[in-house]
């Protein structure tokens, strides 16, 4: 499947990048318009802009409630959106026959955000609203505590939708600046792929983004040393049936050749129902009902994530579990088996999800968007079945040094609650 993909690819005079995918078997086309301005280069003050942008983007200047979305709809597709720290998306799937108008819907969003005063003080009120119900969400508490910490004094550690002061703040100027910035030319890449002429395809993406300015090449305010903090848990008190838990610590960013490795070193521990933590917290001690393990990049540093939960009264020893198996392979490293079970779920991960043409318009958006090197999927499935053992039991020795990891529990937690926080590494090389 991946070696049937075959990118063709322009770029515009105005920075704009296009990029379209036949896929032969499929009857759908899905259209990927994403922006290099992320939340993660916001100050401070304008905490939470890019994210209402994202939904502003969804208003129509008619005032008819969700005409964007119905409109995509009445052609028999689905749209959607997302804001990351390094990235912006908006995204269409329609009938193969379809996409043309779909284009012109997504084009007029991007580029002619209407930015109605009345509808900017509806959408702050539905964004207060999302606030409001993430806060109430303990599993969110222990992941914003331990990004917070991670990123200290950096938008990559705040809140991607901003917090409820500076959402109340943001005006409808600031809004129309942000949402130049964000789809000006050399920030923005549109991707389609499906049942498409690949050149016919790119003659109509230019003929819709070549009129755009061409503004700034989004920056992102520098990452300075490993900011995390002295206490390396943090309990917070929340009403809830469970305790969750969020575990993690810096690793190897894109750049590093051992990438590959770590990424694979968390599939080892929490990707698919064999991983070890699955493994040892559900299947032989029945601590848990979901645990997972996730590697993630923002700017040069990557993030080994543990996140799961558990019953209040048995939140110390799931913990103690995973810092055992952490300790357990970085001192002795990951079996064959287990290492060849990850590596084969892990590719035939992106096989399965490459059969679909929404994550295919997506994957080359964000390797052009974020990658150094930006990578055909044949290429990146290359690299990663290059991986051996002996590269993950070298980057798991790396990694899981003493200043590891980051500890945040949410829940119904008392006060004498005692979380174990150290990874005792003796005998790890």
């Amino acid at each position: 499947m991946p070696g049937a993909l075959t990118a063709v690819q322009r770029t515009l005079p105005n920075g704009v990048h296009l990029i379209a995918t036949p896929i032969p078997h499929t009857a759908a086309v899905s259209l990927h318009v994403a922006s290099r301005a992320g939340s993660g280069s916001e100050t401070a003050e304008m905490s939470g802009i890019t994210h209402f942008v994202e939904h502003m983007l969804f208003r129509h200047g008619s005032h008819e409630p969700g005409a964007f979305a119905s409109a995509i709809e009445r052609l028999g597709g689905q749209i959607y959106a997302a804001t990351e720290p390094e990235l912006t998306t908006v995204g269409t799937k329609v009938p193969a026959e379809a996409w043309t108008d779909a284009l012109q819907i997504v084009t007029r969003m991007v580029r002619e955000p209407a930015m109605e005063p009345d509808e900017i003080e509806k959408e702050r009120t539905v964004i207060l609203d999302e606030l409001g119900m993430l806060d109430d969400l303990p599993d969110e508490a222990a992941r914003r505590s331990v990004l917070a910490r991670l990123w200290p004094n950096h938008p990559f550690g705040r809140e991607i939708a901003g917090t409820t002061t500076t959402v109340r703040s943001l005006t409808r100027d600031a809004l129309l600046r942000r949402a130049g910035e964000m789809f000006a030319g050399r920030n923005t890449i549109v991707s389609v792929a499906g049942a498409l002429d690949p050149a016919a395809a790119l003659d109509l993406l230019a003929d819709a983004f070549g009129g755009a300015p061409a503004g700034s090449r989004e920056v992102y305010p520098e990452i300075h040393a490993n900011g995390q903090e002295t206490a390396r848990v943090r309990v917070i008190r929340r009403e809830a049936e469970q305790a969750y838990f969020s575990i993690a610590g810096f690793t190897p960013g894109r750049n590093s050749p051992d990438r590959h490795a770590v990424e694979l070193l968390g599939a080892v521990l929490g990707a698919g129902f064999g991983a070890r933590l699955v493994l040892e917290l559900r299947e032989r001690h029945g601590l848990a009902y979901d645990i997972g393990a996730d590697v993630g990049h923002c700017g040069d540093r990557g993030v080994l994530a543990i996140d799961g939960a558990t019953d209040p009264d048995q939140l110390p020893r799931a913990i103690e579990i995973v810092l055992g198996e952490l300790c357990d392979v970085a001192a002795r490293g990951v079996s064959e088996h287990e290492f060849e079970r990850a590596r084969a779920y892990t590719v035939g991960g992106m096989v399965r999800s490459l059969e679909d043409s929404a994550v295919v318009a997506a994957w080359y958006a964000r390797e052009e968007a974020l990658e150094p090197i930006a990578l055909t999927p044949d290429a990146l499935i290359q690299r990663v079945r290059a991986v051996t053992r002996r590269d993950v039991n070298t980057a798991a020795r790396a990694c899981l040094g003493r200043t590891w990891p980051l500890i945040a529990v949410a829940g119904p937690l008392g006060d004498n609650v005692r979380i174990p926080t150290e990874l005792t590494l003796q005998g790890a090389a």
